[in-house]
């Protein structure tokens, strides 16, 4: 069995109506725009009850609609989908933390675990036990995060999780099953993308942030996984759920993700397995946006007693604008509210995972993860003669692969003066334009460069100065290599000379250096300069090189701290 629906028009990325589009039929006909706002009683299509949400809960006629005669009502789940996603989010949760709920309930009725326990009302408090320290574990990753526990795994600053709902009091909404997979994955994507954000080509890092927690960051990808036990009056829950965004996109804009959440329920030989995985496919436009999601999930669920057995098996895919459902296979007396509870589960699940991991995914590509932009002025971008015009070249590239991204390069002042030409307007990459130098000594301007492309967002912020070259204390090396010296001029070329060796510097905010020494060493690199950015605060280098000393090979880098003196 299949159902499709036609493709429709696409609106916002975060209305309601998109989302409700994600995964299982969308209803043929009507406009994202009429979902957004959820059909009202007297608009909705055939065949929709007239009371989808009530009492904070999806009503049992809105579940029992999900499917008719086998097919899946893709009018009945979007609707339900945009009534749940128009609500304010700790609504939202309080809505999917029922529904997951009964789910849980509708599962151990199917599979015999409720007959193996006793009754519904003995299976419910055993299951609100066994999910308890689970509970307890996706509540403590919120904290962790709060409290700065990868700043210590990553080494860039406390990384807070996002505020959309108050996604780490799980054991307020009673949530179990499904639900804890969203809320647990939801509240970590942007967070861990974010902590990877400025991450170097190599680096590749992994941390327990709290006991069952673990996150992986690197360029190119970065991850979740959960995994959760808990036992109550026999019944044991094993939770395991993964999550895996690719945030910088390749050479045609494509960018991708992938979710897992596995739950196996069980009491002695008699229990059942629930699993979903969804995978996203994106695309981003010239201007770094997104352009278009395509989604597929594979919902998959079976019951075990005494060797014998039902299952359910079932896809459901977005490409291009149109959704399709089908069954892949099911066995034994799989019943109806089973089925329901599937698809509005599923679908639920896979509308509001994607708005996270999406956002996750273009939060990462849009803070400068992905894109190098190398700002080059061709005087400067200290020490200019008062009017002095300077041409100014950017030139954004892949961090990933090193090759020009194309699209566009906006050049803006965003303090001090003089002007430059164009200011705010885009220019195709590789761009040009004009910075005009204050017409006074001692007076500076700061232009924003920023590129965007496919491939993502690149930023550059120079400082240009017509104040007298400044002199700088520089202190600092690696290991053997120790400098304490004073240089009068790092815009100029210079030479930083150790007891080791001499290091030859390009002079310049970045450049090249050489150095030579005992032992027949020699290395080769380039350096960063970052002047103070207040009265009281050093500048930095970081050289960063390889060579050989004795024969022997190497490579490594050294930091310096530079202090404003006089020469």
């Amino acid at each position: 069995m299949r159902t499709t629906c036609a493709p429709r028009r696409r609106t916002s990325r975060y209305t309601a109506g998109l989302v409700a589009l994600a995964l299982f039929g969308a209803a043929c006909g009507g406009s994202s725009d009429d979902a957004a706002d959820g059909p009202s009683e007297t608009t909705r299509a055939s065949g929709v009850p007239a009371v989808l949400i009530a009492d904070g809960k999806i009503t049992d006629e809105a579940i029992a609609a999900a499917t008719k005669d086998g097919d899946v009502q893709g009018a009945v789940v979007e609707a339900v989908v945009s009534e749940v996603l128009a609500l304010e989010p700790n609504d939202q949760l309080a809505v999917l933390g029922e529904v997951s709920r009964r789910f849980e309930l509708e599962l151990a009725r199917a599979s015999g675990l409720e007959s193996a326990v006793g009754d519904a009302a003995a299976t419910e408090r055993a299951l609100d036990g066994a999910w308890d320290p689970i509970r307890a574990g996706v509540d403590a990753i919120g904290p962790a995060l709060e409290a700065g526990e990868l700043e210590s795994v990553f080494g860039r600053g406390r990384i807070a999780r996002p505020g959309q709902a108050d996604a780490t009091s799980a054991a307020g909404t009673g949530a179990v099953g499904l639900m804890m997979g969203m809320m647990g994955l939801g509240m970590m994507a942007e967070p861990v993308v974010t902590a990877s954000n400025t991450a170097k080509p190599g680096e590749n890092e992994t941390a327990e942030v709290a006991k069952g927690a673990k996150i992986g960051g690197s360029l190119e990808e970065s991850s979740v996984a959960l995994e959760f036990d808990g036992d109550q009056d026999g019944v044991a829950v094993k939770f395991t759920a993964s999550l895996i965004v690719h945030p910088c996109p390749d050479p045609d804009g494509r960018f991708d993700a992938k979710v897992r959440i596995d739950i196996h329920t069980s009491k002695g030989q008699t229990g059942s397995n629930a699993k979903i995985d969804l995978e996203l496919d994106g695309q981003v436009d010239d201007n770094a946006k997104v352009a278009n999601v395509d989604a597929k999930t594979r919902t998959e669920w079976a019951e075990f007693a005494n060797a014998k057995g039902q299952y359910l098996d079932f896809t459901s895919a977005r490409t291009s604008g149109t959704s399709t459902f089908a069954f892949n296979r099911s066995g034994g007396t799989v019943t109806a509210p089973v089925v329901n509870m599937a698809v509005m589960m599923s679908a639920l699940f896979a509308a509001m995972v994607e708005q996270f991991v999406v956002r996750a995914a273009e939060s990462g590509w849009s803070s400068g993860r992905c894109v190098e932009l190398k700002v080059t002025p061709s005087d400067g971008p200290e020490g200019l003669e008062p009017a002095a015009v300077v041409d100014v070249r950017a030139e954004p590239r892949s961090k990933v692969d090193g090759k020009p991204t194309g699209g566009n390069v906006t050049a803006t002042l965003t303090a001090g003066g003089a002007s430059v030409e164009p200011d705010g307007s885009p220019v195709p990459a590789d761009a040009d334009s004009t910075y005009t130098a204050p017409d006074e000594e001692d007076k500076t301007g700061t232009v924003h460069y920023e590129s965007r492309s496919r491939r993502g967002v690149g930023k550059a912020d120079v400082r240009y100065s017509t104040a007298k070259p400044a002199a700088y204390r520089v202190v600092g090396g690696l290991q053997d290599w120790k400098i304490d010296q004073v240089v009068c001029d790092v815009m100029a070329p210079f030479t930083l000379t150790g007891e080791i060796g001499a290091m030859q510097l390009s002079g310049g905010l970045s450049g090249t250096y050489v150095f030579d020494g005992m032992f027949s060493s020699h290395y080769e690199g380039t350096y960063e300069i970052s002047l103070p950015d207040g009265p009281g605060k050093p500048g930095t280098m970081v050289g960063t090189g390889s060579g050989s000393v004795a024969g022997q090979a190497g490579s490594g880098t050294e930091n310096y701290a530079l202090t404003p003196t006089t020469c």
